[in-house]
């Protein structure tokens, strides 16, 4: 493992790690931690996001998101499935929670969905009403004053190619 030299012991999976060293090892290995990140162009990474299906928002119903709580629990050897959605109009979107989410509803012909992004408010300022949008996310069942609907939990976005 690159930087271990200063590390007592190492381990973790994909979605965690754990480190120990001794407090007198911390600062020559942050300065080798910190010199391998400049040097391995961090921010030039892209990340790839497993998409799992294309449906279409007519695909989608209350009973379908349901059916698919049957293959839980989810995790990290299970994960809940993606699905992408292309060429949706933005029918509405607006940032919650002092610009810290964004809300849209999304349209495909006549049908509709609603959409959240955690943590994804300063997208609100880069999409507006009209716009055409592919994006990825999971689908929830949304409880509001006693009544279900189906969201879509955004997790990424994209203008559509398609017109």
């Amino acid at each position: 493992m690159k930087c271990s030299t200063y590390l007592e012991k190492y381990g973790g999976h994909a979605m965690a790690v754990g480190v120990s060293l001794k407090k007198e090892n911390f600062e020559n290995f942050k300065e080798e931690f910190e010199k391998y990140a400049r040097n391995s162009n961090i921010c030039d990474i892209i990340p790839v996001i497993q998409i799992d299906e294309e449906i279409l928002l007519q695909d989608i119903t209350i009973k379908a998101v349901h059916e698919l709580s049957l293959l839980e629990p989810f995790g990290e050897a299970n994960k809940m499935p993606l699905f992408l959605y292309r060429n949706l109009k933005i029918h509405s979107v607006r940032s919650l929670s002092e610009g810290k989410h964004i809300k849209m509803t999304l349209q495909d012909n006549h049908f509709y969905v609603d959409v959240i992004g955690f943590n994804l408010g300063y997208l609100a300022e880069e999409y507006q009403i009209g716009d055409k949008i592919d994006i990825v996310g999971t689908l929830e069942i949304n409880q509001f004053n006693g009544r279900e609907s189906v969201q879509i939990n955004l997790k990424d976005i994209r203008k559509s190619y398609e017109k």
